[in-house]
Formats: structure tokens, sequence, C-alpha cells
């Protein structure tokens, strides 16, 4: 019967403005060229290059988790020793479970079969032949054993190897316990194994408290050990005898005299192998300067994103833009391992701007483009020095318009989107100060839950609405004839004066037989009183677009002009031919129009309240006819 030494049990981780673009740079690290003959010493380049002593590295992939079926996990290594043209390492975790040798024989390194399996099976499971390219073949010392001189054989040329009882003691930090036998204790040699080595059959020891504060803590250990799952694994320095070979112990214990039967089968394996130092570096994390920016349309800022590690050589950025109808964004250069790229506002909204790195790492910036960059303007999308701007400021701050939720922290208006018929009513009953009103079903499409359903209620039982069959039509276009109905019917309500001169007529227009019948009186009315003052100048020719739709602008611009007309109550007759006194027909026809929509930006299914004035349908182009409506609407 074969016998089998036991392993030695002994216990059971921008900046600032500059001209007209802004600077929005995390830091800008510029590399200057060292003065002197233009030499590099080995310090020099082991400074530059690519890994640091300590650094975990991806290289590889091999079944670690257990679960084969999801494919293979990327291999982490430890960084040991940097030399000039390669880096040695070890793998964090242990991860396989191998006999140092299949059978109980005096063996050397030379010999093993684990040197075959790691050189063979392990290496072509876990690199491809790309990668096995990085990995050179060096000349692995084997020295005898330092406490029991026991042989360790010739010289080997190896790819992939264990690491030996001297190198764990200079590279990573061992010290001697018992300087007699040459073993110790050291908390970074606790190595956990992965579950596809426990499913090997690695042996595991979990570091009790007890065993901490009995024991390790007197070794220097510190209280994060407890808990810790342990893994022995295999050194290349032979044992007491040929029969054995050195390793490390699950609780960071090893030396020349700690040793195991070759053949023991529940010791785990952590390769260790160099590889060539790369000539170039990836980036390993990219960090935009801010998260969140705010620009005025028509701007430019640079936004900057910094790469890491410092020693970073692959610094090319790929910069992108979720919405370039809001911002469009250009690469613009780079500052050491700074990408700089230039956004340029173009319409009013968010837009996500992207930096990716040459292996897909990415960054992100909200920025958040607003019409102009006027602090006292209240509005997001409405320009500051406008008549869009009175007309609206006016309307919203007298509760008769509500904006489209907020941009920036300042209110979305959408001045330039058409209202239909819902919102102008609601617009209208916020004008009247929102009387009580009690609901009641009239029409197919208004519910008592509809946020409008108050003003519609409220508009229909006083006579200045009516529906269009036993619909109200909630999402239909309201046009300028309809407008100016309600608006007539609205100051009945109200007891105001609505008399129209005899010598008012609308021959001024070139389009006043598009009137229907139904709105004659009412269009007269509010050009009597220049509520509506017409489109267009005296060499196109003035029109009333009866049949076109209104923008929320010019509709605030109309309920203004009605409060004018109407501030002093009954008295609101004409007595003297005069032109109306609104809006220049020439502004009203002029006002700018964004290059997109604010819809386009703003989410539709924003939540709102019964005062929220939003568009919901295309407008009825001029050539359509209206639907019929009779006199009581």
């Amino acid at each position: 019967m074969k016998m089998k030494k036991l392993w030695k049990r002994v216990a059971g981780i921008v900046l600032a403005s500059a001209l007209s673009l802004t600077f929005v740079l995390s830091s800008v690290n510029v590399a200057f060229a060292e003065e002197g003959d233009g030499s590099y010493s080995e310090e020099d380049v082991l400074e530059a290059a690519p890994y640091k002593v300590g650094d975990i590295i991806k290289f590889g992939h091999y079944e670690q988790d257990g679960n084969e079926e999801n494919g293979k996990e990327e291999i982490e290594w430890e960084v040991l020793k940097v030399e000039s043209d390669r880096v040695l390492v070890v793998s964090k975790y242990a991860l396989d479970c191998k006999p140092y040798n299949t059978e109980y024989t005096d063996v050397t390194w030379e010999t093993c079969t684990l040197r075959k399996w790691l050189n063979n099976d392990f290496k072509n499971a876990a690199f491809t032949s790309a990668e096995q390219a990085k990995i050179p073949t060096v000349t692995v010392v084997n020295e005898n054993n330092p406490y029991y001189r026991t042989a360790g054989g010739n010289n080997t040329k190896d790819q992939i190897f264990c690491l030996s009882v001297n190198e764990i003691k200079n590279l990573i930090g061992y010290n001697w316990y018992n300087d007699q036998h040459m073993y110790g204790y050291s908390q970074k040699m606790i190595v956990e194994p992965t579950q596809y080595a426990i499913n090997n059959g690695a042996y595991v020891y979990t570091i009790t408290e007890d065993y901490y504060n009995s024991y390790l803590k007197g070794f220097g250990y510190t209280s994060d050990v407890i808990g810790r799952r342990g893994a022995w694994w295999w050194l290349r320095s032979p044992g007491s005898g040929s029969g054995d070979a050195c390793g490390v112990s699950g609780d960071g214990s090893a030396g020349a005299s700690y040793g195991g039967n070759v053949s023991s089968d529940d010791i785990a394996v952590r390769p260790a192998l160099y590889f060539l130092n790369p000539t170039t570096v990836n980036p390993e994390s990219i960090t935009m300067g801010v998260s969140s920016w705010t620009m005025a349309k028509g701007k430019s800022a640079l936004l900057g994103a910094t790469l890491l590690p410092k020693n970073v050589t692959e610094t090319a950025v790929t910069w992108t833009s979720s919405n370039p109808a809001v911002a469009v964004v250009a690469s613009s250069g780079e500052i050491s391992r700074v990408s700089i790229a230039q956004i340029d506002g173009k319409g009013v909204g968010t837009a996500v701007i992207t930096a990716t790195t040459v292996n897909g790492l990415t960054a992100t910036c909200e920025v958040t483009v607003l019409i102009d960059d006027v602090k006292d303007n209240i509005f997001a999308d409405v320009v500051y020095d406008s008549w869009q701007y009175k007309a609206a400021k006016s309307v919203y701050e007298k509760g008769y318009m509500t904006g489209k939720g907020t941009l920036g922290g300042k209110v979305v208006f959408s001045p330039d989107t058409d209202i239909n018929r819902s919102q102008f009513v609601v617009a209208l009953y916020s004008m009247a100060g929102k009387p009580s009103v009690t609901y009641h079903q009239q029409f197919d499409d208004v519910k008592e839950s509809d946020w409008y359903a108050k003003a519609i209620t409220w508009a229909a039982d006083n006579g200045i609405v009516a529906g269009k069959g036993n619909k109200f039509d909630i999402s239909g276009q309201a046009t300028r004839e309809q407008l100016a109905l309600m608006f007539y019917k609205y100051a009945k309500y109200k007891n105001y004066d609505v008399s129209i001169k005899a010598s008012t007529n609308l021959d001024k227009f070139t389009d006043a037989a598009k009137v229907d019948s139904w709105a004659l009186d009412a269009v007269k009315w509010a050009v009597e009183r220049g509520i509506i003052t017409g489109k267009g100048n005296a060499e196109t020719g003035l029109r009333i677009d009866p049949l076109k739709g209104a923008t929320r602008a010019e509709c605030a611009a109309m309920m203004n002009k009605f409060d004018e007309v109407y501030s002093g109550g009954l008295k609101a007759a004409f007595e003297e031919e005069e032109e109306p006194l609104a809006l220049p027909a020439e502004d009203m026809e002029e006002a700018p129009a964004p290059e997109e929509e604010i819809e386009d930006t703003i989410d539709d299914e924003d939540e709102i309240d019964e005062e929220d004035i939003i568009d919901e349908e295309d407008k009825d182009s001029e050539e359509e006819a209206e639907d019929p409506i009779d006199e009581e609407m």
C-alpha cells in the first residue's frame, strides 16, 4: 500500500469660460518633454510601464463559477514584478484542483504532471492562440529546498508555472516566522478558490473569529480576515523529500518545511506566468467632467472626459448625441488623457452626450438646451425679447395658461404648437376664475375624470361652446374662427358689450370669403376690437386664416388683448374708427418658429392637471373643410 504524507494543516482583499466656449473639464494633465539628452533609463521605462506591482489585470478565460453553461469567466491576475519588457503575474484565485503528480513517486518540477498540465491543457483552455503568443517561454529556476536541501532538479523552459518558496518570500513580502524551519504566516497569502476548483476537490479552510483572536492576530493579521475562505495551493519547490512538494495553507502559512504528498488530490493550483508588456494600453475607465450641463440654443460648449490609467495609450474617444436635433457633438481633440468634444445647442430639449472608448467603456452627460441664456427668462422655450414672451408671461402669471412641464428649471410653454378645443376651453375657464361647476354627461368623449371635464361642462352650460353631434371633439383643432366665436360668446357670458358697428367689414382681408357664416359676426367683432389682427401685410395681402389653427403664443396674445379691451367691463363699445391695437400683423406672421417642436424632447405622457395646456393633434390643412358647427357652439 502506498504511503502518503499528510499535508501539514496547522491552521485549519472644466473648469472655466474661455471666450465664447465654456470648458467643462474634470482635469487637464499636460505632458511636458523632459530636458536632457533624450535617452531613458530603465527606471524611466518602468515608471512609464502599463502595469504596476499590485495591479489586477484581466487576461484569458477559464471556467470559475462552476456553471459551464454560461461560458468561461475572465481570469484576474495580480502583478508581482514589472520588468522593462514583461510582467510576472499570478492568478488572483486558485483556479483548479490538481495533484502535483498523478502518482506518488520521486519527482521534480521538471518531471511532474502538473507542469505538463499547465503548459498544455490549461494553456489551451485558458488562452486563445493570439493570447498564447503574448506569453513568453522563460527559464524557470528550480532551486533546492532551502531547509531540507531536497533537489529541485533541472531548470526548465515554461510558459506557465507555479511560484517557488523564494518567489513568494521575495515578491509577496513573506517573512519567516520560524527561521530554523523556514515557515511563517502572511495574510497576503490567503487565496480564495473558485467554485470550479472546489467542485474539483479543492480543500477550503474558513478562518474563524476564535482562530483569528487566539492565533492569527498575533502575526499581524487584521480582523477583516475573519470569515475568509482559503485554499491550499501548490508551490513548485520540492518538500522535505522527493515525494513531497511545498505549498501554502488556507490560513496563509507556508515555507520550506510546509509540504504535502505530491499525489494529494485536494490541493489547488494558482498559475503564474509572464506576459509581454504591451505597447498599447487600453483605458480602464472614462469619467465625464460633469454629469449634466445647461446651455443656450445657438451656443457652444466644450465637454471633457478623462481616461485612466495614467499611462493609457489608446486615447481615441467616439462622441455621440442621443438627440442631434437638440445638441450635436463633434470630437475636438485631447489634452493628455482628457478627450474634448464641442457641443452645439440646436434646439430646446435634452440630449444625452456619450463618450465611448476604443474598448467600449462609456461616460455620459445630460445636456439641456434652453431657448436663450437670459437669467430672468422664466420660460425654457420662449425668446425673452419677443412678443411671444410678453404674451406668454402675462397669461402664465394670470393663471390662464400653464406650462407643459419644466426643462432646466424653467417652464416649457410650447409657444409655436397649435392649441386644440379642449385646451382653449380650459384656458377660458381659468380666465373666468374657475367658477364652481357640477359635472354632468353632455358629450360622449368627456368623462368626469378628465382634466378638462369641469371646463367643458361650464362652457357648455353657459352657451360658450357646443359639440359636434354627441361629441365635443376634445382633440380637434381650434381654428381661428372657432376661437373668435368662443371669445365672442364668452364676452356675452360676462355681459360685455359685443355690439358691432355697421361700418365694420372684412374687406381688407383677402380670404374673408372663407369665414363660415356661423362665425362671421364673431370674427367681425374680434377684428373690430383687435383681438384678431390678421396675418401678412399690405404688399402680400392681409389674411384672417379662419380655417387654420392658432398657436399657444397667438392664443395668449388674444387673451391679453381681450383683457385689455374689457378692462373697463361693460364700457367696451368703440365710438371711434381706429386700427386694432393688437400685435402688429407682421410680428404675428414672422414669429420665429423653433427648429424642432418641443414635443420632440418632452415626454407627451407627463402627468398633467386640469390646467395643463397640451397640444395633442396635428392641425388640419388649410384646404380641409371644418365640420359644420352650429351657432350655439
